[in-house]
Formats: C-alpha cells, structure tokens, sequence
C-alpha cells in the first residue's frame, strides 16, 4: 500500500507514555509559539487588535521660523526592544506589552508627530525586517539597521526618501581598538566588553530639495548618528570612554566625507540616542562642559564605577533577558498580578568582589590608580576639539521653564518606569570645540546656535511627574506611552 503524502507515521503504542505525550506537547506548543512570534513580526496577527489611544503631546514654538529655510524635525526614540520584556519588569503594564498592541500604537505615535529624521534604539531585528522596514518605507521614509552581530535589537536612522540620500554610513563599535592622532592623549583601559554600538549617516540634499532651498546647494549635507550607551547602574566609568569614543569616530567620518566630497562645504553634523546618563553625569558633561572637570558628584559616581568589579560569569549580552512567555501565559500573568519589578541588573557575587551597593554615593575617595584613570579620561576628553550642545539644553527653559531642571535645563525625565525615573535621552548638535572657549559652567543660547547656522524653533514638550498620574504609572501602559521612554523631537532650521 502506498502511503499518502503528508500522512503521519504511527506511532508505537509502547511509547504512548504519559511523559512521552506531555513532551510532544511541549514540542508542538514550542512550535507554535515561535510561528505566532514569527508572524506578529512580519504584522500577521491572529486577532487584530483595535489601535489603542496615546497621549499627545504639543510641539512647544521656541521662536518663529523663517520662511524661506528649511526646517527639519529630527526625533529620537528609545522603544523598548521586544525581546527584552519580560513580566517580572512589566507587572502592572497589561496588555500593551504584546507586540500586537504596541506595534500599531508606536507606528501611529511616529506618524502623528511626523519627523523628517528618526532615530530609534532598542528596535528587534526581527520586527526591523518584518514590520519597521516596510512600514516606514510606505509612509516615505528609507531607512537603515545596524546592531552588535550577537544582539537580537539595534539601532534604525530614517530619513524622508524625497529628501535625503544616503550613500555613505560609519559604525562604531566601543569594544574594537581604534588610532589614535600623535598628539591625542590616550583613553585609559576598558574595563568590560559591552557589546553596545552607534552608526552615522551621511545624507546628501536631493537636488529637488536644493531647487526648492537654493542656499543648500552651498551645504554638503547633514551627518546624522544615533546610539544606545552601556547601561548597568556601576557603567559610569564605560559610558564616559563611550561618549569619547563617540566623538573620535565622527571627527574621523567627517574628515573621511570632507576627502571624498572635495570640497570644505559645512555640514551639519547631529547625534541622537539614549546615552543612559543624566545631565549631572560624566559622559554628558564630557560632551556638552568643556574643558570638563571631573569633581563632586559627576567624580563620586565615576570613581565608585572603577572600584566595581563585574563578574566574569557576567552574561553581558541584554538579550538572554527575553521572553519567551506564550500570550496564554501572559494573560494568566495580567490577571494574578505576579511577577516583582527589577530596574537594575544584580551581580550574585556582588558580596564576594566586595562591590559597592550604591552607584550614586555622596562621598567618595578614590585610590591612586582610579584617581588616574580618571585623570586620563578628562584629559582624553579635553584633548578633542569637539563639543555637543543639547537642543532641550538651549531651548527647553525658554518653553516650559518648570519643567527645565537646574541641570543644564535639560528637562527633568524621558524615561519612566515603576521604580525610577530619569533624563537619559538627548539630540545634540555636534560643533568644533576652540580650547580657549569655557562652556564648563555656560549655556548655548539660541543666537549662539546660529553661529553654527542652525536654528532652533520648537521642541516637543516632555511631561512632568505630576502628568504621569497615580501609580501604577510605569510606562509602557495603554492609552498613555507605547515604551518605557518617551520620544523628544527637536525642529531646526537649516540658515
């Protein structure tokens, strides 16, 4: 007889056991769910979920525009990578953690606010190819993906297709060895690999674009980064070598561009992300507060970050952390309310490396060999003729002055989860740095940015404690913010 296609072969009745039936069970269910995963990443869901509501929020006018210039809104957003949610980091958050939800609810954030450029970090790879490509393609964008070869999310730089052209990009990877100038000094020793990267994109003005805006046919075009920083509550000490090596490696592409264009035309040069530290933090005001100097808290933070060991059993890599929760099971999880919030990453050896507890301490002595490297670190920073200026930095306090904190008048948060809250989110404008200059303890003001023909006209506001409502409020939740970040957008002028 001869056996139909597709026809299972019988199985004998011998092993028909409890145990072998509960594991093929498991196997099929196994099975199923990387089908629905698979399939909810490419927009194919079982069920359509209706498009839940977000809240929006005003662009703020910082000052009038003028007409005859570009203006172009360049937004950053971290949106929470799929693969690493997990329930017991999301207890209270619902329904909005499932991809099916929060997919639609971000894709109608974007286009209700609408950027010309967008930066996201954390975006899955997965839901890169299957979702974000096409869907941003077909709302006029072109765009491009870059992550750390082992990491299942990375980073995504769009840019309107009628506008921009990319033909050049540069990668940085934090842990590779890079050349120095002889005349750089040196970065101390890294101290962990991180495995975390950032990416540049050089866009050139398309020529429909330059017959509308003739001026521009006087500018090369704009360079545009992004990048998520280490993140570990003891990472200060690595975020600031980050941030250096985020500055090298654009003065480098930018060179390199200046070579292959041929010319010495400006270019406008930004650089967006979630750099995970607070304007009172090293790495920020490495960037912004030059010449820096590394003294009372900012010194505190980063000296106890040395005098952290990682455990070499340390898995480095974010993504071991994802789900692989069933929605049968999440379901199960909504309705209990199981599950304990964990905001910062435990070492189990914490005790026998005799590490610190508190990475924020109000007093702390380094030992010789920190107080060195730290030292090394402010004159490596020190020693680049780059600065950053924040656009919330320059603007925010002019728009929404109770929100603009002491530091720096940066606002006071972009990203709030259950237990912390905290401004880690940032687009910078990237300008030569004249050592004779001090911007240690001064801020840009809106006639300094037009010295770098660029003007700042609205920011997109940010909401304050209070706005984030009774708790439970951690974000992602319904009807309120699709990520645990919130996304910022800055609207400039190009003069």
């Amino acid at each position: 007889m001869t056996k139909r296609k597709g026809t299972k072969k019988p199985v004998d009745p011998s092993k028909l056991t409890p145990q072998y039936i509960e594991e093929q069970r498991r196997i099929r269910n196994e099975r199923k769910e990387r089908e629905r995963i698979d399939r909810e990443a490419r927009g194919l869901f079982d069920s359509p979920e209706p498009i839940e509501e977000f809240i929006k929020r005003p662009v703020l006018q910082v000052q009038p525009s003028n007409d005859d210039k570009l203006s172009i809104k360049i937004m950053s957003y971290n949106i929470l990578a799929q693969c690493l949610i997990r329930r017991d980091l999301y207890p209270t958050n619902g329904k909005i953690l499932k991809w099916s939800v929060r997919s639609k609810v971000l894709l109608e954030e974007l286009l209700w606010y609408a950027p010309d450029i967008l930066c996201l970090q954390e975006c899955d790879k997965i839901q890169y190819l299957h979702f974000w490509q096409a869907e941003l393609k077909n709302s006029g964008y072109d765009s491009k993906f870059y992550r750390y070869n082992t990491k299942n999310h990375g980073l995504v730089i769009a840019f309107k297709q009628d506008w921009f052209t990319c033909k050049h990009q540069s990668y940085i990877k934090y842990d590779q060895e890079f050349e120095y100038e002889p005349y750089e000094p040196k970065l101390p020793d890294q101290r962990i690999v991180t495995n975390n990267v950032g990416f540049m994109c050089f866009l050139e003005f398309k020529p429909s674009l330059v017959e509308q805006y003739p001026y521009l046919a006087e500018r090369n075009g704009m360079i545009i980064g992004t990048t998520h920083a280490f993140w570990h509550p003891f990472g200060t000490y690595e975020r600031t070598r980050q941030i250096y090596i985020l500055l090298h490696k654009f003065k480098e592409f930018k060179r390199v561009l200046t070579s292959i264009l041929g010319n010495k035309k400006p270019i406008y040069s930004f650089f967006t992300g979630d750099l995970n530290c607070e304007p009172f933090d090293a790495p920020y005001l490495s960037m912004t507060a030059k010449p820096v100097k590394y003294d009372g808290r900012a010194k505190n933070v980063l000296g106890c970050s040395l005098s952290y060991t990682f455990s070499k059993e340390r898995t480095l890599d974010e993504d071991e952390h994802e789900s692989s929760s069933s929605e049968e099971e999440e379901e199960e999880e909504e309705e209990s309310g199981e599950g304990s919030q964990e905001t910062e990453e435990t070492d189990p050896d914490a005790a026998r490396l005799n590490n610190p507890s508190d990475p924020e301490p109000e007093v702390f002595t380094p030992s010789e060999e920190q107080e060195k490297m730290i030292q090394q670190l402010e004159d490596a920073h020190n020693g680049l003729d780059i600065r950053a200026v924040s656009m919330y930095s320059a603007g925010y306090a002019i728009v929404h002055p109770e929100n603009a904190t002491e530091f720096r008048n940066e606002p006071s948060f972009s990203n709030w989860v259950e237990k912390w809250n905290g401004m880690l989110d940032y687009i910078l404008l990237l300008v030569p740095w004249f050592k004779d200059k001090d911007y240690s303890n001064k801020l840009d003001s809106l006639q300094s940015l037009e010295e770098y023909n660029i003007k700042l006209t609205k920011l997109l506001k940010l909401p304050t404690a209070n706005d984030m409502g009774p708790k439970p409020n951690g974000q992602p939740r319904l009807n309120q913010y699709p990520s645990d970040h919130l996304c910022i957008m800055a609207e400039i002028q190009l003069l």
